[in-house]
């Protein structure tokens, strides 16, 4: 007599199949493709936030610092995307240099007459996106920035926690022929910006830092 011999896979499938198997295949299909199923995140600049700008001077021959931030910044955005790179790159500020803060008036008033007072149609600082390099964590931003009636290149390294940009870098206010203002400015903070030394000094390096909130959507 022959032996018939009958592959496991055929036992397997036929077992399956008395008991339901079929439908219990199907249901984790579908559990399987649901549970590799990616969320989509759109981002937006958040209109109803408030971003911040900090600025850190400095003065004497040993670089002592002095911070400072605007009181308004306004800000404006295109529309939303799943690339927080795409967002960036569209957004363009205004600061009315009126809004100085450093938490001292007398010293607001120096910087607001005496700097930004003595440079051409400078109420104002403007700025708009030129570029925008990496991806929904980090990267770099490159954006024009007018001062002094002059548009240069700002590049500053972004990095993102949660929904909050959060932008570094430092800039050379001489790169928009600001010399005549910082001296006008070191003239009248002459004696509060001696170090040791009785040299008096306004550097022209400012740091920056720059928060501003996005909103994310997923689905």
């Amino acid at each position: 007599m022959k032996k018939i011999l009958i592959p496991v896979a055929i036992i397997t499938s036929a077992f399956f199949s008395s008991c339901g198997g079929e439908n219990h295949e199907a249901n984790a299909t579908e559990q399987l493709q649901s549970g590799n199923k990616e969320e989509i995140c759109f981002y937006e600049y958040d209109k109803e936030s408030t971003a911040t700008v900090k600025w850190t001077a400095f003065k004497t021959s040993d670089k002592v610092a002095v911070g400072g931030t605007f009181n308004s910044v306004l800000i404006k955005a295109g529309e939303k995307s799943t690339k927080l790179t795409e967002v960036l790159q569209t957004i363009t500020f205004t600061i009315p240099t009126k809004s100085t803060n450093t938490t001292n008036p007398d010293r607001d008033s120096k910087i607001i007459n005496s700097f930004f007072g003595k440079m051409l149609n400078t109420d104002l600082i403007l700025g708009h996106a030129k570029s925008v390099e990496g991806d929904n964590e980090s990267g770099s931003m490159t954006f024009y920035l007018t001062l002094n009636d002059i548009e240069k290149e700002v590049t500053l390294a972004y990095t993102v926690i949660d929904t909050t940009v959060k932008l570094t870098g430092e800039i050379d206010i001489n790169n928009w022929n600001a010399e005549t203002a910082l001296k006008e400015l070191n003239k009248v903070c002459e004696d509060l910006h001696k170090g040791a030394d009785g040299v008096s000094v306004t550097w022209p390096n400012v740091e920056l830092e720059i928060e501003a909130k996005l909103s994310k959507r997923c689905h």
